[in-house]
């Protein structure tokens, strides 16, 4: 499976949060999000490895950018999650390295 393995991983007294996979996304090419009037809104769910959940979001123009990346994209040689998680971790949304293959999902981290 592969997940995202922070650069800095939070730590909480007893609990590290060290990787994230991606539970769920959703593209809605309708929806309009204030403050944004373009329509366009992406939401990405990933799961730690503590069983906790972290959400993300996008809308207008970067949300419609990404819909028609993903309507057109290639992903035989870099799966959809691989791509998702590159993303939020460049974007510095969740700062690491994309580690694993595709597989499909199982249980537990």
């Amino acid at each position: 499976m592969e997940e995202l393995v922070l650069t800095d991983p939070v730590v909480k007294p007893e609990e590290i949060k060290s990787h994230f996979r991606v539970t769920m996304l959703s593209l809605n090419h309708e929806i309009t999000m204030p403050p944004e009037a373009v329509p366009g809104r992406i939401d990405i769910q990933l799961r730690d490895n503590l069983g906790g959940y972290y959400s993300h979001s996008y809308s207008g123009e970067t949300a419609q950018d990404y819909i028609k990346f993903i309507n057109t994209g290639n992903f035989t040689v870099k799966s959809l999650h691989k791509r998702i998680l590159e993303r939020l971790s460049m974007e510095g949304i969740l700062p690491g390295t994309v580690t694993g293959a595709p597989e499909p999902p199982v249980g537990e981290l």
